[in-house]
């Protein structure tokens, strides 16, 4: 027996304050030109190892590529609505189980049908994941492009089609699901202060002779990961083996959405990281008040030091990193 679940309800917004603002993220104002393939649905950008990030409001979404493999990791882009089961499984990798995207009401809310689950359109691009650990230790993370903070809202996500296909029926890599398999998603909330708090999803559980799966798109509060600078998202199934995770590490995302703070609520270690700039386009740290400063990896590794006001790290690998100077500190992704 199998059961779907093909939504949730929206979980209500909590009333803001008159500055506060809820963002949602909508990649029809992605900053970052996205072009698809009108074969499979993909982003043009996926194997374009010069394609950093997939940008859209204060969203910046990791992406990291060696072309001349046809691999990628991190996050891409789609709007393929062709959910159906194919014999080539890395011909769907790029399409989800809702068939498109998140449709937005025209005051920014998610529309929803009769239901009450949201509204899907072929033409509404929306954000698909791999998480490898086998690339790098935070394969799929997101932070904002200003260096500011946010308060976490919520998000929604869905299995991707790849994904979805292997634990209901197996493929060449991994099994069927059976009794006892589960297949999750963490979402980890990295706040001001460096420490973390997740959320965990399960996307698809087999018990008592049942396979709960998710097909739909599934709303996910994310309130409870509080202030954040960074989200970061890691993946884990019962069917795994000494190279990691079996099952396809692909899921998908729309409508993330992020409260805008007063930034003076925030504690005196991030409150000024304004004084230290970032500009994407030449890769390029500029210091204001300080002319020393160290760079960190996701993980905390020091990867860098400059003693000047102004420094590239454009030799840097892509990826999430941390500049510090002074008492000011900023996470940028490049």
């Amino acid at each position: 027996m199998k059961k779907v679940i093909i939504t949730l309800a929206a979980a209500l917004i909590a009333a803001t304050s008159a500055r506060a603002e809820v963002i949602t993220l909508d990649l029809t104002k992605a900053t970052t030109a996205l072009e698809f393939d009108a074969t499979n649905g993909s982003w043009n950008g996926t194997f374009d190892d010069e394609a950093e990030s997939i940008d859209s409001q204060c969203f910046s979404f990791v992406h990291s590529s060696m072309g001349s493999y046809k691999t990628w990791w991190g996050f891409t882009a789609s709007n393929s609505a062709d959910n159906n089961r194919k014999d080539d499984t890395l011909t769907f990798q790029y399409s989800n189980m809702a068939k498109g995207g998140i449709v937005l009401n025209d005051d920014k809310t998610v529309k929803t049908d009769d239901f009450g689950a949201p509204v899907t359109d072929a033409a509404v691009p929306y954000i698909v994941a791999y998480y490898s650990a086998y690339m790098a230790a935070r394969p799929v993370d997101m932070t904002f492009t200003d260096g500011k903070n946010y308060k976490a809202v919520g998000v929604y996500v869905n299995l991707n089609s790849y994904a979805y296909y292997s634990v209901e029926c197996g493929d060449s890599f991994a099994r069927a699901f059976t009794n006892g398999d589960k297949l999750t998603l963490t979402i980890h909330g990295v706040n001001p202060d460096g420490s973390e708090k997740t959320v965990d999803v399960a996307l698809a559980e087999y018990a008592n002779g049942c396979l709960t799966i998710t097909r739909g798109w599934r709303y996910v509060d994310l309130s409870s990961l509080g202030i954040v600078n960074e989200l970061y998202f890691t993946m884990t199934s019962t069917d795994s083996g000494a190279y990691g995770m079996n099952t396809p590490g692909y899921f998908c995302l729309d409508k993330l959405m992020v409260e805008t703070v007063d930034e003076s609520s925030v504690s005196s270690l991030t409150a000024d990281s304004n004084a230290i700039a970032y500009d994407r386009e030449s890769h390029t740290v500029t210091l204001s008040g300080s002319d020393f400063a160290v760079v960190y990896d996701a993980t905390g590794n020091k990867v860098m030091t400059s003693e000047s006001a102004s420094f590239s790290i454009s030799h840097l690998d892509a990826g999430v990193y941390i500049v510090r100077a002074g008492n000011s500190t900023i996470k940028i992704a490049k």
